[in-house]
């Protein structure tokens, strides 16, 4: 959850083609600010906390919890779709196939204890609202990705099942670069979040490469941060760096305790 904070943070002044060509960018700047990564995933942590304590599902605390969250936040960045979305009392879902699935889901791999179920609550997070194939395959295949990492899995193996099950991933960062752009949708932004996980040497240099990369620069960045997040832990000095910008205390007490009921040490300190 950390890891895509970070991402959303780190990658928000960097959209529509502005990073240089050398991975050594500020990661950190004065305009910095969380974006709706953040918020959407932020309220799925709420929602899935909820659900496990009342056993009465997560359908309802999803619902609820991203339109609160959301209308907290109006301006963090929002798609127009979604957006009347959740200012909407009841809405039902709207065939999206953009990455806002994708990029909120990182809270259903840890939640789970199985990755059936981390697959089913990355599916169950994302059709609240996207609920066409393409977003839940993001969603389904970050939330399986996290997993995996959880479980020791190596890089290998885990590019083996997401080959498998979701995306081709055949080719390489440098092979996707010169001819990418911005896009939010699924099928262009989370294969891409992946690979950049895959290619990334540390936690740092995967969030690097998302936001070099080109693309949706947070989105990416937060995706790929939350698989690298399970994958080497978040350092605790960027975390430090990155807290700050997170200046809302109802939102770090949810953060908080979503580390102190599902990952523990691994979290680090606030």
């Amino acid at each position: 959850m950390k890891g895509a904070i970070i991402g959303d943070i780190a990658g928000s002044v960097y959209e529509f083609d502005k990073t240089a060509d050398s991975l050594d960018f500020p990661l950190f700047t004065r305009a910095s600010r969380f974006t709706d990564d953040t918020v959407t995933t932020v309220a799925v942590a709420a929602a899935l906390m909820e659900g496990k304590a009342s056993h009465c599902g997560y359908v309802g605390p999803l619902r609820r919890q991203l339109r609160y969250w959301c209308r907290k936040y109006p301006n963090a960045g929002f798609g127009g779709m979604f957006r009347r979305w959740f200012l909407a009392d009841e809405a039902p879902a709207y065939g999206s196939y953009g990455n806002g699935a994708a990029m909120r889901v990182s809270p259903a791999g840890w939640v789970a204890a199985s990755l059936d179920e981390a697959q089913e609550l990355a599916e169950l997070t994302a059709v609240v609202s996207h609920d066409h194939p393409q977003a839940i395959k993001g969603a389904v295949a970050v939330a399986s990705a996290i997993f995996l990492a959880r479980q020791g899995k190596g890089k290998a193996e885990i590019a083996a099942y997401l080959r498998k099950y979701f995306y081709d991933l055949s080719q390489t960062l440098a092979q996707i670069r010169p001819s990418y752009g911005f896009t939010c949708t699924t099928d262009d932004s989370v294969p891409e979040a992946i690979e950049c996980f895959l290619e990334g040497m540390d936690y740092e240099d995967t969030i690097r490469k998302a936001i070099w990369l080109n693309g949706d620069t947070d989105t990416q960045a937060a995706i790929a941060g939350s698989i690298a997040e399970a994958y080497y832990g978040v350092p605790q000095a960027l975390w430090q760096q990155a807290l700050p910008y997170v200046d809302d205390e109802e939102m770090k007490g949810v953060i908080r305790q979503f580390y102190q009921d599902y990952i523990g040490s691994r979290g680090n300190s606030f």
